[in-house]
């Protein structure tokens, strides 16, 4: 696996969120993925992944925006990191901010990802 081939997978991943497509999501994740979301919450195997893209899916929810805008990747680790802009819309309220995560590959599959939140509203408390 290299670079580009990465960027195809996390790209896919992004798309399934936006698109609603578990198909797509399972193209991308491993059977034995986990998921640690920016909330909290850790989803791990394949039946907890499908739970929990097909119930967050339901209904008004909906990924609005998730687009990467840096991106690397560690051959010898086969991993990546991947900056990005997210937005949606969860049980009725809208939500925004910045983000990244690092993925973890196996057999070019995202075997682990970890997202972390980055408030979208900056400050510079030493500036006058």
């Amino acid at each position: 696996m290299n670079r580009d081939k990465a960027i195809e997978i996390v790209t896919l991943y992004f798309e399934s969120w936006m698109e609603k497509d578990f198909i797509k999501f399972t193209k991308v994740m491993h059977d034995e993925a986990i998921v640690r979301e920016c909330t909290g919450a850790v989803i791990e195997g394949k039946d907890e992944l499908t739970r929990w893209f097909t119930e967050w899916n339901e209904g008004e929810n909906t990924v609005l925006k998730w687009i990467s805008h840096n991106f690397g990747f560690d051959k010898e680790r086969m991993s990546a990191f991947v900056e990005w802009k997210f937005k949606c819309i969860f049980e009725g309220k809208e939500y925004e901010w910045d983000g990244s995560s690092i993925v973890y590959f196996r057999d070019s599959f995202i075997v682990e990802l970890n997202e972390y939140e980055m408030k979208q509203e900056k400050f510079f408390p030493y500036r006058q």
